[in-house]
């Protein structure tokens, strides 16, 4: 398994690691700051050697980078990755945004979000059922407010369950996760309504951030 910087320090743009494995376009290193795309997370791209990154996926023996063309390395070389930190910091505000208004619907409102997602330049929050639109507007407000007082955003292993994450943002109750954040409230910006749809019954609560 290779060392997974990217949870040690999400702020960190560059490195330089070994090259373990070669397969053709994908490279396994001894570690990388590049985390792999998911269901929920968009996924970090950038470059290695000065190649584009095309993205990374997490296999049983670590996570594998894959290049838009095949690079001449062996085994042993040294590699420098560089992050693209632009799509790395929106993905984090997003993410940071969801989890953070998760909390007045979950603490004020007794409304605990299902699932959630970044998608792009937007994210979304999905509840099982519908939600009142007083709720969400005095979410998002409450939510905005928590922005401007600075909350600390901390994430964590479990000490019991191997491999298992927790993301928490100020006071608001712990969220599983195993995606990135923000250190700090003040970091995200505003958040703003894009949408609120019912689908299949589900409440949808779509925003972007300023």
């Amino acid at each position: 398994m290779n060392e997974l910087i990217y949870y040690q320090n999400q702020y960190q743009k560059e490195l330089e690691a070994k090259v373990l494995k070669i397969d053709d376009k994908r490279l396994l290193l001894t570690q990388t700051i590049f985390i792999p795309a998911s269901n929920t997370e968009p996924g970090d791209i950038g470059k290695i050697n000065s190649v584009k990154l095309s993205g990374s996926k997490k296999e049983e023996d670590g996570v594998w980078h894959i290049l838009e063309r095949q690079i001449p390395l062996n085994i042993g070389d040294m590699v420098k990755l560089e992050l693209d930190w632009s799509k790395r910091l929106l993905a984090m505000r997003l993410h940071s945004a969801l989890h953070l208004l998760a909390g007045p619907f979950d603490k004020n409102f007794s409304q605990r979000a299902v699932a959630g997602a970044v998608r792009g330049k937007n994210a979304y929050l999905v509840f099982k059922e519908k939600v009142d639109d007083e709720i969400i507007d005095k979410a998002i407000e409450q939510a905005n407010i928590d922005i401007e007082s600075g909350l600390e955003i901390k994430s964590y292993w479990d000490e019991k369950r191997e491999g298992f994450r927790w993301t928490q943002t100020g006071d608001y109750p712990a969220i599983p996760d195993g995606g990135l954040h923000v250190k700090n409230t003040n970091e995200i910006g505003k958040i703003v309504l894009v949408s609120k749809e019912l689908e299949q019954g589900r409440q949808k609560v779509e925003i972007t951030i300023t």
